[in-house]
């Protein structure tokens, strides 16, 4: 979380100084009176006083972890130890997301893939789903190893994810149909041999899913605004995160693809 914190309080020290340079220049430069535009000025005062509010306290939460000295976490993914997923969405110019751990230290990130055209039009949030043209996604680990790959395609009529291993191997795909999903996210998990995997389907609205394999095991598991870590200081400084418990049990192939459809939920 601290890298986190960190470019949140630049990006909000950015996004306040250039408010407050812009309500300079519009005083001097385009400000008749208040009745007349002075709702602009105002608004750029206002945001300036919190971008530039939000970059000291993300500032200050970021010391306090950088005081923590714990030791880091080994380099690498294991994905057999891994039984939950908490993603926390990085500000950047385009998407990127972290899993992190129960301490808050990154375990692996996902965004665009690199060597792909589409990766700048997920700079546009109506194209981060893959609508109309398909936008490929890299799972890798903090070092930039690459774990796997998804690709996101978004028809209007369904939302169609693949994932695949670094050599291009498919895995599965993720299949939800939009109009039945308006409400609430359901979908079916394929084998690369189009045989069912796993059937999901959210028990309301607010997404609450558990997902069960052939013996009733639970393989995957959300609860929304459930988050069994919030007490613990690397989580203090933000009130909302994403959690999915996973199964132990599971493959590491189905922990993948648990990662790339809670990415889709949660755009």
């Amino acid at each position: 979380m601290k890298e986190i914190y960190k470019k949140t309080s630049k990006v909000s020290f950015i996004g306040g100084i250039g408010a407050a340079i812009f309500g300079i220049l519009f005083y001097f430069f385009g400000y008749e009176d208040f009745a007349t535009n002075g709702d602009i000025l105002g608004y750029a005062v206002i945001f300036a006083l919190i971008s530039i509010g939000a970059g000291f306290y993300f500032k200050n939460a970021y010391e306090k972890l950088s005081n923590d000295r714990s030791s880091p976490r080994e380099s690498g993914v294991n994905l057999q130890s891994l039984n939950e997923l908490i993603f926390q969405r990085v500000p950047s110019f385009l998407p990127k997301v972290y899993n992190v751990d129960a301490n808050g230290e990154p375990v692996f990130k996902i965004e665009p893939s690199a060597d792909k055209v589409s990766k700048w039009l997920t700079f546009f949030e109506l194209f981060e789903k893959g609508f109309i043209i398909p936008v490929h996604y890299a799972i890798s680990d903090m070092d930039g190893q690459l774990i796997a790959t998804f690709t996101i395609k978004d028809n209007l009529k369904r939302s169609e994810l693949t994932l695949m291993k670094p050599d291009g191997t498919r895995i599965g795909t993720y299949i939800q149909h939009l109009p039945k999903s308006a409400l609430k996210n359901r979908g079916v998990l394929y084998h690369e041999d189009g045989s069912v995997w796993r059937e999901l389907e959210a028990k309301n609205m607010a997404g609450d899913i558990d997902v069960k394999d052939e013996e009733g095991r639970m393989t995957a598991s959300y609860r929304f605004g459930v988050f069994p870590h919030a007490m613990k200081p690397a989580f203090q400084s933000t009130a909302h995160h994403e959690h999915m418990q996973l199964g132990i049990h599971i493959s590491d192939d189905e922990k993948l693809a648990y990662a790339m459809i809670f990415f889709l939920w949660l755009k």
